[in-house]
């Protein structure tokens, strides 16, 4: 399991893999793509955390009995490509892309189908997830799913 706070080692090693992926001549592009994807999962933790969750994700869990349901994805609130291309092609000074990268690495608790249909998506109705409440904390695939976070879905359910 990744810890709550992201250790300060693990974040420096991030920061270097990231400068040495970024200035290489001897990657094309793509190869730099893949390469800071890789690199940025170490660093799930400390990002990929939902601020909100769709109507129709929260029907899911109800339809389901709170279990977590298949068919969820977190919708990154701006797309991972574009992200990428931004940190890859612009000259950061130090570590200042650390916190860029972070608050752009929120994401939205959402249907696969959801997440697919780019240009609906900030038309859903969407319930925000307070970010103090540590809950659904991301991992290199899915996110964490204890009592914490189905007692605050059925709250949630109950107030709509």
């Amino acid at each position: 399991m990744i810890p709550k706070k992201l250790p300060e080692g693990l974040k420096q090693y991030i920061c270097e893999g990231f400068k040495f992926i970024q200035q290489s001549d001897e990657l094309e592009y793509k190869q730099k793509k893949i390469m800071l994807e890789n690199l940025l999962s170490l660093g799930a933790g400390s990002g990929w955390r939902p601020e909100a969750i769709t109507l129709n994700a929260l029907k899911l869990f109800i339809e389901n009995d709170f279990k977590k349901p298949l068919g969820l994805a977190r919708a990154h609130k701006f797309h991972r490509r574009d992200t990428y291309k931004i940190l890859i092609e612009t000259e950061w000074k130090d570590d200042e892309w650390w916190d860029w990268y972070l608050e752009r690495d929120y994401t939205t608790l959402s249907t696969r189908e959801e997440n697919r249909n780019e240009a609906n998506f900030k038309n859903l109705t969407t319930f925000r997830i307070p970010l103090e409440l540590n809950l659904f904390w991301g991992a290199r695939v899915g996110f964490e799913y204890k009592e914490a976070e189905k007692d605050f879905l059925k709250n949630l359910a109950k107030k709509l």
